[in-house]
């Protein structure tokens, strides 16, 4: 079949990628959203650690659950729990806060990459299947993604849909 030209003044969203290059860029995502999940899991800790800091040094669990940005109901049951051996550190609650705050805005900074690395993927997959240079399983294999969640992230998605970035 014909590739039809592009009327003037109609603009592509992407740039064709050959075979080889989908498959690298497939791969080093896989890598980058590996990468960012221990990032997550890092920050994750960090602000735990520092949650239990404050509890320890009895510092009210509003104001905690305020700078941590959660429930306090999460403060008190989940996140300072876990650290109950910990001895208070004697930091005045200004700091704490700010430690808390910090890490938490570490967080929200590492979900933030990752979901624009999974959209990364999620563009890299529609258009290695809309221009049939990759199978479905290719696909899932070099994503690192069950074949049956790419086919549902691909239902009523077109090629002019999704934006390819040179973003890492």
């Amino acid at each position: 079949m014909a590739v039809q030209p592009m009327q003037p003044g109609r603009r592509r969203r992407f740039q064709p990628l050959d075979q080889d290059a989908l498959r690298c860029q497939l791969a080093l995502n896989r890598q980058h959203i590996a990468q960012a999940d221990s990032s997550i899991r890092t920050a994750i800790r960090l602000r735990n650690e520092c949650v239990a800091r404050a509890l320890a040094d009895r510092i009210p669990v509003t104001a905690v659950a305020e700078a941590a940005g959660v429930n306090k109901f999460d403060v008190r049951r989940r996140l300072g729990a876990a650290y109950t051996d910990l001895q208070p550190p004697g930091w005045p609650a200004a700091a704490h806060l700010r430690a808390i705050r910090d890490a938490a805005q570490a967080l929200a900074e590492a979900a933030r990459h990752k979901g624009d690395l999974e959209t990364r993927r999620r563009a890299l997959s529609v258009m290695a299947l809309k221009t049939s240079q990759l199978d479905l399983f290719e696909v899932a294999s070099l994503a690192a993604v069950p074949a049956e969640r790419i086919r549902s992230e691909m239902r009523g998605v077109t090629l002019r849909s999704v934006s390819v970035t040179e973003r890492g």
